[in-house]
């Protein structure tokens, strides 16, 4: 108990001067906090919501830090809290990261890249096993707050009735699409691709073929997107598969379909062809 008190007051201590004026004072805080983070002493924060909290507005409000160093030593820390923090406080971590890509203020790569390098530490089903408590929750957290996110939109949290937050791969008036949270998608499916259930699969699929389809979408953008299908299509189930093949067959007929988006659905069927052929797909 006396140690768990120690660590805390720690990190209590480290978190206060993250909002100390000196870049370097900052920096060297949170490579504390990753020592900390990194080390058994941080075990009791699966059991303390209050501190591992606390812990995750500290580090989200050093992702908008305006030194680079800073952000990317945040970065690195969100790893290691994601596996530490009880599923109440990972799921709000979830949603305020998904909220931050929508900002009109500071570098939405941040949080999506945030997004991605916490999917990525979290436990992940193995193929031919049995899924774990802990991947199980996991799962839950980002069946319930990200994937909903990233399919969009989802109403608002700010009270407004009947406001509503766009998702993530929906297309912004200024911005156009964003690569970053298509990456962020592919990130999801290959670390939970077994879990996803088939309305998700489906769901999934819906706004990236979007951005197949849109002949405003540019190069890197589309490569992304075709690449998120090839990563999905890993776990169609067969009558998926038939119906998406389809639709694909059916656009590219279509007399009225221009030449964009004819090269588009083209490359989407190079990149499903041998998974179509080899019909297989990872045990669940």
């Amino acid at each position: 108990m006396a140690d768990r008190q120690v660590t805390q007051q720690t990190i209590f201590s480290l978190l206060s001067k993250l909002d100390d004026p000196d870049a370097d004072l900052r920096f060297m805080s949170l490579n504390d906090l990753f020592g900390i983070l990194t080390n058994q002493s941080s075990s009791f924060l699966t059991s303390d919501r209050t501190s591992s909290t606390k812990l995750a507005d500290g580090l989200l409000k050093a992702l908008d830090d305006q030194h680079g160093e800073v952000q990317n030593q945040a970065l690195k820390c969100l790893g290691p809290l994601a596996i530490r923090v009880p599923f109440e406080t990972l799921m709000p971590l979830l949603e305020k990261l998904a909220n931050l890509t929508s900002s009109q203020t500071i570098d939405t790569s941040v949080p999506n890249t945030a997004l991605r390098v916490i999917v990525d530490t979290l436990p992940r089903p193995q193929a031919g096993q049995p899924a774990p408590q802990s991947v199980q929750s996991a799962y839950n957290a980002v069946s319930k707050v990200l994937i909903p996110r990233l399919t969009g939109p989802t109403p608002s949290t700010s009270g407004r009735r009947g406001s509503v937050v766009k998702g993530m791969l929906e297309k912004d008036s200024s911005k156009g699409f964003s690569s970053d949270a298509i990456d962020v998608l592919i990130k999801v499916v290959t670390c939970f691709g077994p879990l996803l259930q088939e309305r998700e699969l489906d769901a999934l699929q819906e706004p990236v073929m979007a951005i197949i389809h849109n002949d405003t979408a540019g190069t890197v953008v589309t490569k992304r997107a075709l690449a998120a299908i090839s990563a999905l299509v890993l776990y169609f189930s067969d009558n998926q598969l038939d119906a998406f093949v389809g639709r694909l067959s059916d656009t590219l007929s279509s007399p009225n379909i221009t030449t964009v988006r004819r090269r588009h659905i083209i490359a989407a069927i190079g990149v499903i062809a041998p998974k179509r052929t080899s019909q297989t797909r990872p045990a669940s």
